[in-house]
């Protein structure tokens, strides 16, 4: 019998994956406007901007948005509402602060980093202009971690959404009436998007918690020792991200240097790290949605399983998740691998994006499991485990970055990506694979649906091509699925599909 509220569960899901996919599909839009308005060597500047801006974002989010999910979950378990609020309200206060301070940090040390760091002084403008929105998106970002505690996925969706809009919309606008002069103004036009959709975002998040708070009708009780309960939660994790994120930065710092040292000139090799990251990455990310917002819900339900002490309700969920991501996940590394030219030809009208679409496919499954494997271990507080392998493995990249890149080129660069998913993967599974004790069914989650897509992407390359190269690529991609289910269903193992 499953435990957990199953339709609950898969309720909150399906609104987190129509949001994500409204958000995909708005991002996925703007990033074709972008490419098209400042070419691949402005995405690349873009991008290198991005590599700043979120290591500042992590440390101010990314650990106390889990702590905030962790402890009100835990405390709703036990039927303490006042102490879920109480623990809101300073994670909320100690978010802030540190938000604010680190603000200042790269609004004073904008020009450093953007000269001396990024070596493009290009940069620097749009750093300033960020900096006053990581106090904005601390906030949001612990509302929504309370939020995802109570399940309460409209809130958080129509958060996201909004922020997403409005940062389009701004940058349009801009890019419309204003017409900035150069990249670096180009930029600016962007980052000021991000700005501005924070402050809104964070005005949406709080009429929504106040609004939320007054249905409860309790007040706060203060928790003791608070800080003992926060720290182990939100110290792991923020040291990981940071470090992830800041290991990140000096990489992709790394890869237009590595490939200026390989023989391209710093526009080009500024243009090859933007189709990479800015283009190929996207594309091979964009169906992830369909399955990743259940790594956010997840957690509440593994922290809540995990309090309560039900171990067949953590196998069947982890097995559950485990086998569907596969299931997912390599029929969608398949096609990008069979269609990958004609997509990129599509989306970006460069056949260098299709290239490496290809040629980074085998990544898919590992990124879309990875990420599941991350909500599951969080959930069951493995926050030191998840800090251990990703210190490994983004020290491991930027090595193989800053020895491959210039004697290899863009091909060391997908060495690395490829290396890094395969190793922090393993790791994170050799993991869960102890702490639950489920078993990896090699040949019912890889081998066959492996068997059960290339088929019919075999048969889809004889096939009669439509004259439209658009529509001979949905049609395909449809024939291709169609008969993946069809296959895999008759291909399936009633006694395993039972058991799991």
């Amino acid at each position: 019998m499953i435990t957990i509220k199953k339709k609950q569960f898969i309720r909150n899901g399906l609104i987190l994956t129509v949001t994500s996919l409204l958000i995909r599909i708005i991002s996925m839009s703007f990033r074709i406007y972008l490419s098209d308005k400042i070419g691949a060597e402005g995405i690349g500047l873009y991008q290198l901007i991005l590599t700043v801006y979120l290591f500042f974002s992590t440390i101010t989010t990314s650990g106390m948005c889990l702590t905030v999910t962790r402890l009100v979950t835990d405390y709703n378990a036990r039927n303490e509402p006042s102490k879920a609020r109480y623990v809101t309200y300073k994670c909320l206060v100690i978010s802030v602060i540190i938000s604010i301070i680190f603000g200042f940090i790269l609004f004073i040390f904008a020009d450093f980093i953007g000269i001396s760091f990024l070596k493009d002084e290009r940069t620097v403008l749009s750093l300033k202009i960020l900096a006053p929105s990581l106090p904005f998106m601390a906030f949001s970002a612990c509302l929504r971690g309370y939020f995802y505690a109570g399940r309460k996925t409209l809130q958080t969706s129509g958060e996201q959404l909004l922020e997403q809009v409005i940062e389009i919309g701004i940058f349009i606008f801009i890019f419309t009436y204003f017409s900035p002069d150069g990249l670096s103004y180009a930029c600016c036009a962007i980052v000021a998007g991000t700005t501005c959709a924070e402050f809104i975002s964070f005005f949406y998040s709080l009429i929504l918690y106040i609004a939320d708070s007054r249905k409860q009708k309790c007040r706060c009780e203060k928790v003791h020792y608070l800080g003992r309960k926060i720290l182990p939660i939100a110290l792991p994790v923020t040291a990981s991200s940071c470090l992830r994120s800041g290991l990140s930065a000096i990489e992709n710092v790394l890869i237009p240097s590595g490939l200026k040292k390989y023989g391209a000139n710093y526009t080009r090799a500024l243009s090859q790290y933007g189709i990479i990251s800015g283009m190929a990455m996207p594309v091979l990310v964009f169906p992830s949605v369909f399955i990743l917002p259940f790594a956010t819900l997840i957690i509440p339900e593994m922290s809540q399983a995990s309090v309560e002490k039900r171990k067949n309700g953590i196998h069947y969920m982890t097995e559950k998740m485990f086998r569907l991501t596969l299931l997912y996940s390599l029929p969608i590394m398949v096609i990008f691998m069979f269609f990958a030219e004609r997509i990129g030809e599509i989306i970006y009208h460069n056949n260098e994006a299709g290239f490496y679409i290809a040629l980074l496919a085998p990544v898919v499954p590992l990124m879309y499991l990875d990420s599941i494997v991350d909500g599951i271990l969080k959930g069951l507080n493995e926050q030191v485990s998840y800090l251990a392998y990703n210190i490994i493995d983004s020290v491991i990249r930027v090595i193989l970055t800053y020895i491959l890149l210039p004697k290899l080129g863009v091909a060391g660069v997908v060495i690395v990506i490829i290396v890094s998913e395969l190793l922090n993967t393993s790791l994170s599974i050799a993991r869960l694979l102890k702490i639950t004790g489920i078993q990896l069914m090699v040949f019912d989650w890889i081998i066959r649906p492996l068997i059960c897509i290339c088929v019919p992407c075999l048969i889809a390359m004889i096939l009669p091509s439509f004259s439209s190269i658009i529509i001979d690529l949905i049609f395909k991609i449809i024939f291709c699925s169609l008969f993946y289910l069809l296959f895999l269903y008759l291909s399936k193992n009633k006694k395993s599909e039972c058991k799991a």
